[in-house]
């Protein structure tokens, strides 16, 4: 195992003996956010097959900082070091500056040796002394102390009559673990190919309740025995994060994801979370304002990108030209088509 030694900070690379280490600092940590927690390296390898390095620091044998780092290798993209893909956020996790300074010194020695492009941090919280990082995404909270009946009384009157819409529609939801995924997964598909976007492997899915267990639920919409959207929870700490969710297009009309979001939220609440945390949209967008109408707030997120002598690195631009076509024509695929080959792309796209 390499060792940097420097101001008594020892970064070192984590096994599995540091496991137990890891999972304690993560729930002490105010910085930390459940895509910090360990087990997302066996996942991310059971789903696509990607090898990781997770740094750590100490100091004095106590840990001080933490790195998760995924190696994603692409055959067009190149290899690139991600904390963390396919989340909204990951990063360096550390109780100081000069800690997050040698953890991001680390895992810039480590692109060179990788043969990594780039270095992606997603972060909370900005680190100072980088190049600017990202910031066109925001993640989008709901404040949940006042509780359920303060939340509905704040709601705009369109939300609440969407949400009796969908109960007078026969619309009514479920709750449940990995046995809900299949019924979530047929939905999911079908969203991401109307969106233009290669689906995740199933596996992706079924690697994470595995890992995750009861951090894990999964919420469906049904009308009758028919499920019509489903969403994915995760339970960190104090937080509900709902990073994906989808309804099948020809229901919309009957507001299936006003009546999953609030029964999401009427449960989070009955739980006693404090934050719901719709997951991450871009500034502006429909899903952006359809989050706001529920009262949640922007939250920045800062995405370093960096080059492996620490400048400014290229991102993927998902607004050019090039993708908005291709996006156009993913849309044209028939479901089974973009299944079958969405999985196999959907592995080397970090976003």
């Amino acid at each position: 195992m390499r060792t940097l030694k420097d101001n008594a900070v020892l970064i070192s690379r984590g096994t599995d003996s540091d496991a137990s280490e890891w999972t304690q600092y993560v729930l002490q940590s105010p910085m930390a956010t459940i895509s910090h927690a360990w087990n997302w390296r066996s996942i991310i390898r059971e789903a696509y097959g990607h090898d990781s390095v997770y740094l750590i620091a100490r100091k004095d044998g106590v840990v001080r900082g933490i790195l998760p780092l995924i190696v994603v290798k692409s055959p067009i993209l190149g290899t690139s070091l991600a904390s963390m893909p396919f989340m909204d956020f990951g990063g360096v996790c550390a109780d100081h500056l000069n800690i997050a300074e040698k953890l991001v010194q680390e895992a810039q020695r480590l692109s060179k040796e990788t043969g990594s492009a780039t270095v992606e941090l997603r972060q909370v919280v900005a680190i100072s002394g980088l190049p600017a990082p990202r910031q066109d995404k925001v993640t989008m909270i709901l404040d949940l102390t006042g509780g359920e009946s303060e939340i509905w009384k704040r709601l705009p009157a369109k939300v609440r009559n969407q949400v009796r819409k969908a109960e007078k529609n026969g619309l009514s939801t479920v709750v449940g673990g990995p046995e809900l995924l299949e019924e979530f997964y047929r939905v999911f598909v079908v969203n991401m190919r109307d969106l233009g976007s290669p689906v995740h492997a199933r596996s992706f899915f079924t690697s994470m309740a595995s890992g995750l267990g009861a951090q894990m639920h999964v919420r469906l919409v049904r009308e009758g025995a028919k499920t019509v959207g489903g969403l994915i929870g995760l339970c960190f700490k104090d937080t509900v994060l709902v990073p994906w969710a989808s309804a099948l297009r020809e229901y919309f009309s009957k507001c299936p994801n006003n009546l999953l979001y609030w029964h999401a939220i009427q449960d989070s609440c009955a739980r006693g979370f404090k934050i719901f945390d719709f997951g991450r949209s871009s500034i502006g967008s429909g899903t952006y304002e359809f989050k706001r109408q529920w009262g949640a707030q922007p939250v920045p997120l800062f995405w370093h990108v960096l080059s492996d002598d620490g400048r400014q690195g290229n991102a993927v631009d998902g607004a050019s030209m090039k993708y908005r076509l291709l996006r156009e024509v993913w849309r044209r695929l028939p479901v089974g088509v973009s299944v079958t080959i969405g999985p196999r792309i959907r592995k080397y796209l970090t976003n």
